[in-house]
């Protein structure tokens, strides 16, 4: 009788493993299409992130030709007003120009006045008309100097080089 009670409780330990084996399996069943379903979610989400990021980069090489296409144009609009104020403007002979302007005759402007929408200042015995807008960073009280390059005059700031303002001599 105790092998009887020993087979008996053995089978009811066995009986339970499995059926607690099989309810696992079911759970992991479940659990598959969960994690597939989750798996599919994350892959859409990582889907749309990389197309936001295309769209995102389109849009900035889109912003970027247009702001090439823009500085362009201001370029091609600076030289095309430099050409006509080139046309209208004076000219200060070579022995005044080497007496009063050039790189070792440097002045200050102060607050220039504005004549015409346009803002213009007075040096060495002449009015110069601004066409350029005056630059970020300039100073009214920094040392300039008027120079002529290429058939036109500048006011160029030494504490800022590379920046130069187109000028015209008026008459």
């Amino acid at each position: 009788m105790k092998v009887f009670g020993a087979v008996g409780i053995a089978l009811l330990f066995l009986l339970m493993g499995t059926g607690v084996s099989v309810y696992a399996q079911d759970q992991r069943d479940d659990a598959k299409p969960q994690a597939q379903e989750e798996e599919k979610g994350k892959q859409e989400d990582k889907a749309a992130k990389q197309d936001e990021k295309k769209e995102k980069d389109q849009d900035v090489r889109r912003d970027d030709k247009e702001v090439r296409h823009d500085d362009k144009m201001e370029q091609n609009e600076h030289h095309e007003a430099g050409e006509e104020h080139r046309a209208a403007a004076g000219r200060i002979p070579d022995d005044k120009f080497r007496a009063h302007f050039g790189r070792e005759h440097t002045f200050r402007i102060g607050h220039p006045t504005i004549v015409e929408g346009r803002p213009r200042f007075s040096y060495g015995g002449y009015s110069f008309v601004m066409v350029d807008p005056w630059p970020v960073g300039w100073a009214y009280t920094d040392m300039v100097y008027v120079d002529f390059i290429d058939g036109m005059y500048y006011l160029i700031d030494p504490v800022h080089p590379g920046v130069q303002i187109v000028v015209n001599v008026v008459m």
